[in-house]
């Protein structure tokens, strides 16, 4: 059975994969290796953020929530399996020990495999960016500034001086990607206790104005409080 919590298939990923790369009229829309870097820097982060801050930024410049697409039941499936991508990440996560699976190409050169991890990177970055004041905690510590080299260097449009040099070579770039797993572990772990004051904030501040179970969740996800904030396992 599939719930909303239900990882996508290898099938789902392809076809997520087609929408994006044949349907999306927009040169600046993302593909499924920049999506999935997104939706991991959305799901660890130090700030809850809702889908319509973040669900425009998949599509491009000009673009709202969704591009056009042929029907209505297009629309809700697309952002279904986007939703459930995002709620796998979560899942994985969430695991005691984390998993992170990165959806990334590999290319073969002279011979070897090397990790393609630049577009992920670049997702990555882009949902940094979408409240980058909050990470900033994080990325001016030493700590930080060492998890976030190897995604900054793969992914940011200006990391610094010897970012070429650094990437230069597929084994350069399949070196920095070897590091960037562990690398979102630890930034989640880093965020994990600010997310969680956050929530109990969250569910403490419903109980004071006696939100029901079923009423509309004050985080402003969209989901009764039953579902969300009053889920004493469920941190977003």
């Amino acid at each position: 059975m599939v719930t909303p919590f239900s990882p996508l298939t290898n099938d789902e990923l392809d076809e997520l994969d087609h929408f994006l790369l044949y349907e999306v009229d927009s040169d600046e829309g993302m593909m499924i290796d920049t999506l999935d870097g997104y939706l991991h820097a959305i799901a660890i982060g130090p700030t809850t953020l809702m889908p319509h801050q973040w669900m425009p930024g998949i599509w491009g410049e000009g673009v709202d929530m969704m591009p056009p697409v042929e029907s209505i039941e297009k629309l809700n499936h697309i952002l279904g399996l986007i939703m459930r991508h995002l709620n796998g990440i979560i899942v994985a996560i969430e695991q005691e020990p984390c998993d992170v699976l990165p959806v990334w190409s590999t290319r073969e050169y002279q011979g070897e495999e090397y990790d393609e991890a630049e577009g992920w990177c670049y997702g990555f970055t882009e949902g940094m960016k979408l409240c980058w004041n909050d990470w900033k905690p994080m990325l001016d510590s030493p700590q930080g500034k060492t998890w976030y080299r190897p995604i900054g260097l793969l992914g940011a449009d200006d990391f610094g001086p010897e970012q070429d040099k650094l990437t230069k070579t597929p084994a350069q770039r399949h070196k920095l990607a070897l590091d960037i797993t562990d690398a979102v572990v630890a930034m989640y772990k880093y965020w994990l206790p600010l997310r969680q004051a956050i929530h109990e904030r969250q569910v403490a501040e419903a109980m004071q104005t006696g939100a029901a179970g079923n009423d509309p969740c004050p985080c402003g996800s969209g989901q009764t409080f039953k579902m969300c904030c009053g889920a004493a396992a469920n941190l977003h």
